[in-house]
């Protein structure tokens, strides 16, 4: 019992030791800085989340910036995020000390706490501006509230998405080592994101709801799918439309049984993988060497078969480089993979039937040839 733990230990010891040992940051980086110029881009993102909020140790705003702690309702904010003019695609510009300089640095332009009703007010305005599309990103594990509010602003950014962009913020407690709590959080918060995401197709307003979730975050939305699948209104109101699952950190065998239940959605699932994934390589030592979706093979016929079965498509970033020791964070960090998501999202409500499910295609890096299928993926050109 002892060795196993011990191992155990070890191996998170080892994730924490590739993550890299930078400095990560702090609350204070959600303090809204002073003259941010015109030049930078403003990416509003609406937050609903089960982490409880933060008070006492900031001087301003407190109940807009949230702790790893669970809260027992919904807490919502809005915060809206500067992007300098010269930002990297797939990059986040992090100040080395506060405040930033909104010229060379991601910072925060506005932040104002929201109740339910403003919450959903904020929805209506901004889907209803922009075709009636929402987003919704569900971060990973290991992720702090304050990297997940800049992660995501980058990815609207870098997309050139269009909607509403909501965070679902769930109670990570930013620690490598602390995977087992990253679980259990993301367990206790599939309930509230199911809720969130009916109130939302209850908008008039809204004319679809995009699901974007990674890593542990993909659990949190295959189950609140599932759950909402078995009550019957699995459809959220018929708006339920992309479902993009990068780096899947589920159980393979037990996603198959997800998608029994489930069912066939309006547009095919999407689903990125990686086979250099270190992160769910670990996952999967931790969960007795059972594999992970994030790191399914496509020369597995296995993995066509069930993309046809279950009317899901496939997308390997094998050979995508994103700079990191861990290969975890492709969807957000390599502007190629960017660039396929925002495509995606781009199409819109329209005809269904040009959206056929049991693709099975690879991404490659910058200076390959890609092109666009019916399916709204990207893949190698023919070889």
């Amino acid at each position: 019992m002892k060795r196993g733990l011990r191992s155990i230990a070890g191996l998170l010891l080892a994730v924490a030791c590739l993550a890299g040992c930078a400095a990560r940051p702090t609350p204070e980086a959600l303090l809204p800085v002073a003259n941010v110029p015109d030049t930078t881009s403003k990416v509003k993102i609406i937050v609903a989340t089960t982490r409880a909020p933060l008070s006492g140790q900031l001087n301003r705003a407190e109940a807009n910036v949230f702790t790893a702690n669970r809260s027992e309702e919904l807490n919502h904010a809005a915060v809206t995020v500067s992007i300098p003019r010269q930002h990297a695609a797939g990059k986040i510009e992090w100040a080395d000390q506060l405040p930033p300089n909104p010229s060379r640095h991601f910072a925060v332009a506005q932040r104002t706490p929201l109740q339910r009703h403003a919450f959903l007010e904020e929805v209506r305005a901004s889907a209803r501006a922009n075709g009636g599309s929402v987003l919704v990103f569900i971060h990973g594990y290991n992720t702090l509230y304050e990297e997940s509010v800049f992660r995501f602003a980058q990815i609207v950014h870098d997309s050139g998405y269009k909607g509403a962009a909501v965070l679902f913020a769930w109670p990570s407690r930013g620690k490598p080592t602390l995977y087992l709590a990253d679980r259990e959080a993301a367990n206790y918060s599939r309930d509230y994101l199911e809720g969130a995401l009916l109130l939302m197709a209850g908008l008039p307003e809204v004319k679809e709801i995009n699901i974007l979730a990674h890593s542990m975050g993909t659990w949190i939305a295959v189950e609140a799918l599932r759950q909402a699948k078995m009550k019957g209104h699995g459809n959220f109101r018929g708006k339920l439309a992309e479902v993009l699952l990068a780096s899947p950190d589920i159980d393979a065998t037990v996603f198959r049984t997800q998608l029994d239940v489930i069912g066939p959605l309006r547009q095919p699932m999407t689903v990125f993988v990686s086979g250099d994934d270190k992160a769910l390589s670990w996952s999967r030592t931790l969960a007795g060497n059972v594999p992970r979706v994030g790191t399914l093979s496509l020369n597995d016929p296995r993995v066509a078969d069930g993309a046809k079965k279950y009317h899901i498509n496939v997308v390997d970033m094998t050979a995508i480089k994103d700079g990191s020791g861990l290969h975890h964070s492709k969807f957000a960090q390599s502007n190629v993979v960017v660039a396929t998501i925002g495509k995606a999202l781009a199409h819109g409500p329209q005809a269904d039937e040009e959206k056929q499910p049991g693709v099975v295609k690879a991404v490659v890096d910058v200076g390959e040839s890609i092109m666009k299928v019916p399916q709204t993926i990207m893949s190698p050109a023919a070889n």
